[in-house]
Protein backbone atom coordinates (compact mmCIF):
# COMPACT_ATOMS: atom_id res chain seq x y z
CA UNK A 1 0.00 0.00 0.00
CA UNK A 2 2.80 2.69 1.11
CA UNK A 3 4.18 1.78 -2.64
CA UNK A 4 0.78 2.69 -4.25
CA UNK A 5 1.31 5.94 -2.18
CA UNK A 6 4.29 6.77 -3.45
CA UNK A 7 4.08 5.95 -6.92
CA UNK A 8 0.63 8.31 -6.84
CA UNK A 9 2.96 11.07 -5.24
CA UNK A 10 5.72 10.54 -8.09
CA UNK A 11 3.37 10.87 -10.61
CA UNK A 12 1.03 13.57 -9.25
CA UNK A 13 4.39 15.78 -8.76
CA UNK A 14 5.84 14.23 -12.36
CA UNK A 15 1.74 15.50 -13.81
CA UNK A 16 2.51 18.80 -12.03
CA UNK A 17 5.97 19.61 -12.96
CA UNK A 18 5.29 18.66 -16.85
CA UNK A 19 2.65 21.47 -16.86
CA UNK A 20 5.41 24.03 -15.91
CA UNK A 21 8.34 23.04 -18.38
CA UNK A 22 9.04 21.05 -21.15
CA UNK A 23 11.79 18.13 -20.60
CA UNK A 24 12.96 15.16 -21.58
CA UNK A 25 11.34 11.81 -19.45
CA UNK A 26 14.54 9.50 -19.12
CA UNK A 27 13.73 5.85 -18.34
CA UNK A 28 16.81 3.18 -17.48
CA UNK A 29 15.83 -0.24 -18.67
CA UNK A 30 17.57 -3.43 -16.94
CA UNK A 31 19.08 -4.38 -20.38
CA UNK A 32 20.97 -1.57 -19.77
CA UNK A 33 19.29 0.65 -22.51
CA UNK A 34 17.60 4.21 -22.38
CA UNK A 35 14.84 5.44 -23.50
CA UNK A 36 14.14 9.07 -24.04
CA UNK A 37 10.76 10.56 -24.08
CA UNK A 38 9.91 14.27 -24.66
CA UNK A 39 6.87 14.71 -21.64
CA UNK A 40 4.66 16.94 -23.90
CA UNK A 41 4.39 12.95 -25.46
CA UNK A 42 3.37 11.46 -22.24
CA UNK A 43 -0.57 10.05 -22.22
CA UNK A 44 -0.54 7.86 -19.36
CA UNK A 45 1.83 6.45 -17.43
CA UNK A 46 1.35 2.64 -16.08
CA UNK A 47 3.23 0.33 -13.50
CA UNK A 48 2.94 -3.00 -13.66
CA UNK A 49 4.72 -6.14 -11.51
CA UNK A 50 6.38 -3.52 -9.79
CA UNK A 51 9.36 -5.29 -7.55
CA UNK A 52 12.54 -4.06 -6.23
CA UNK A 53 11.66 -0.39 -4.84
CA UNK A 54 14.02 -1.28 -2.05
CA UNK A 55 16.35 -3.64 -4.07
CA UNK A 56 18.78 -0.62 -4.74
CA UNK A 57 18.92 0.68 -0.92
CA UNK A 58 22.49 -0.63 -0.50
CA UNK A 59 23.18 0.50 -3.88
CA UNK A 60 26.72 2.12 -4.41
CA UNK A 61 27.51 4.54 -6.75
CA UNK A 62 30.55 4.77 -9.12
CA UNK A 63 29.69 7.69 -10.43
CA UNK A 64 28.26 11.03 -9.01
CA UNK A 65 27.55 13.98 -11.30
CA UNK A 66 28.41 17.45 -9.10
CA UNK A 67 26.59 19.43 -11.93
CA UNK A 68 27.12 21.87 -14.36
CA UNK A 69 28.81 25.66 -13.55
CA UNK A 70 28.05 27.93 -14.49
CA UNK A 71 24.47 27.22 -14.95
CA UNK A 72 23.29 29.02 -16.38
CA UNK A 73 26.31 30.07 -18.76
CA UNK A 74 27.06 31.95 -21.78
CA UNK A 75 29.87 30.50 -24.12
CA UNK A 76 31.45 27.99 -21.87
CA UNK A 77 30.28 25.28 -18.96
CA UNK A 78 32.63 22.93 -17.14
CA UNK A 79 30.36 19.35 -16.02
CA UNK A 80 32.15 18.09 -13.25
CA UNK A 81 31.78 14.27 -12.18
CA UNK A 82 33.93 11.80 -9.88
CA UNK A 83 34.26 8.27 -10.59
CA UNK A 84 35.26 5.69 -8.03
CA UNK A 85 37.96 4.21 -10.33
CA UNK A 86 39.51 4.54 -13.91
CA UNK A 87 37.92 4.14 -17.17
CA UNK A 88 35.92 5.85 -20.12
CA UNK A 89 33.37 8.23 -19.33
CA UNK A 90 30.97 9.88 -22.17
CA UNK A 91 29.11 13.02 -22.05
CA UNK A 92 26.14 13.57 -24.53
CA UNK A 93 24.30 16.68 -24.96
CA UNK A 94 20.58 16.91 -25.99
CA UNK A 95 18.64 19.47 -27.26
CA UNK A 96 14.99 20.04 -25.32
CA UNK A 97 13.55 17.52 -28.28
CA UNK A 98 15.96 15.10 -27.72
CA UNK A 99 18.17 15.35 -30.07
CA UNK A 100 22.09 14.76 -29.69
CA UNK A 101 23.82 17.94 -29.57
CA UNK A 102 27.39 16.82 -29.03
CA UNK A 103 29.71 14.04 -27.07
CA UNK A 104 32.51 14.60 -24.77
CA UNK A 105 34.80 11.90 -24.38
CA UNK A 106 36.95 11.62 -21.33
CA UNK A 107 39.19 7.74 -22.36
CA UNK A 108 40.74 6.58 -19.10
CA UNK A 109 39.62 8.98 -16.85
CA UNK A 110 41.50 8.85 -13.28
CA UNK A 111 39.66 7.99 -9.95
CA UNK A 112 38.49 11.39 -7.91
CA UNK A 113 36.94 14.78 -9.80
CA UNK A 114 37.02 15.17 -13.50
CA UNK A 115 35.95 18.17 -15.53
CA UNK A 116 35.01 18.29 -19.07
CA UNK A 117 33.96 21.05 -20.81
CA UNK A 118 31.34 22.01 -23.53
CA UNK A 119 31.82 25.54 -25.39
CA UNK A 120 28.08 25.70 -27.15
CA UNK A 121 28.87 24.12 -30.03
CA UNK A 122 27.26 20.40 -31.93
CA UNK A 123 28.82 18.01 -33.48
CA UNK A 124 29.72 20.20 -36.37
CA UNK A 125 30.86 22.95 -34.66
CA UNK A 126 28.42 25.42 -35.16
CA UNK A 127 26.84 27.71 -32.28
CA UNK A 128 23.48 25.91 -30.62
CA UNK A 129 20.62 28.72 -29.79
CA UNK A 130 19.82 29.92 -25.77
CA UNK A 131 17.62 27.33 -24.45
CA UNK A 132 17.36 24.24 -22.05
CA UNK A 133 20.00 21.30 -22.67
CA UNK A 134 20.31 17.86 -21.01
CA UNK A 135 23.61 16.06 -21.04
CA UNK A 136 24.09 12.50 -20.05
CA UNK A 137 27.34 11.45 -18.17
CA UNK A 138 27.94 7.39 -18.99
CA UNK A 139 30.44 5.55 -16.61
CA UNK A 140 31.01 1.96 -16.58
CA UNK A 141 26.69 0.76 -16.61
CA UNK A 142 25.72 3.90 -14.80
CA UNK A 143 24.14 6.44 -16.32
CA UNK A 144 23.04 9.88 -14.91
CA UNK A 145 21.59 13.48 -16.21
CA UNK A 146 21.22 16.68 -15.43
CA UNK A 147 19.69 19.85 -16.77
CA UNK A 148 21.88 23.12 -17.96
CA UNK A 149 21.04 26.42 -19.69
CA UNK A 150 22.52 28.55 -22.35
CA UNK A 151 21.78 31.85 -22.42
CA UNK A 152 23.15 34.56 -25.00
Amino acid sequence: MKYLLLIFIILFFFTLYSFAQTDTLVISLKNNQVEKISLSQVQKIQCENITGIDEYRNFKSNLIISGNYPNPFLKLTSIEFESASSGNVIVTIYDNSGSQVQKLECTDCQPGKNILQWNGLDNNNNQVQSGVYFYEVKFNNEVQSKKMILIK
